[in-house]
This record gives C-alpha cells, sequence and structure tokens, in this order.
C-alpha cells in the first residue's frame, strides 16, 4: 500500500492486486460471512453494514477492472 496524498478531507492510496483483494476478502467476510448483528456491526468496525456494503461494492468493481487490465496485457492474476 502506499499512501499518496493526506487531507483533512481523504486520504489517497494505492493498492497492489493483493492488497485490494486482502481488503475486499476482509468486508465481504463482515459483510457477508459472519452472523454479526447491526449494534455489534457498528461497534466493531465503526460504521453501518450498508456504508460497508457499499465500500465492498465498489472496491469489487475497482478490482474486477485491474483484473481485466491486467489479463488484456498478459499479466498474472
Amino acid at each position: 500500500m502506499n499512501v499518496t496524498d493526506v487531507t483533512d478531507d481523504a486520504i489517497r492510496v494505492e493498492l497492489s492486486p493483493d492488497e485490494a483483494v486482502l481488503i475486499n476478502n476482509a468486508l465481504n467476510e463482515m459483510c457477508n460471512g459472519g452472523h454479526i448483528d447491526a449494534r455489534d456491526f457498528r461497534t466493531r468496525l465503526g460504521a453501518d453494514r450498508s456504508l460497508a456494503r457499499a465500500v465492498l461494492a465498489d472496491l469489487h468493481d475497482a478490482i474486477e477492472g485491474m483484473k481485466q487490465q491486467r489479463l488484456a496485457q498478459g499479466k498474472p492474476w
């Protein structure tokens, strides 16, 4: 992971394929794999499940884009 910029409104990072998949899988497990009630979810993650699912969806789409670009360039996925 490479932090490229930090401001008072955002942190910008670059993730390798392995790092992106790691975060994706962790979010997926928390959102869909475990049986965590809504209150405990918020306590553990500091966000509602709906926000976590939205982040998961965006990250998943970005990973799919990265995967297609790598495969088109003949790079391994």
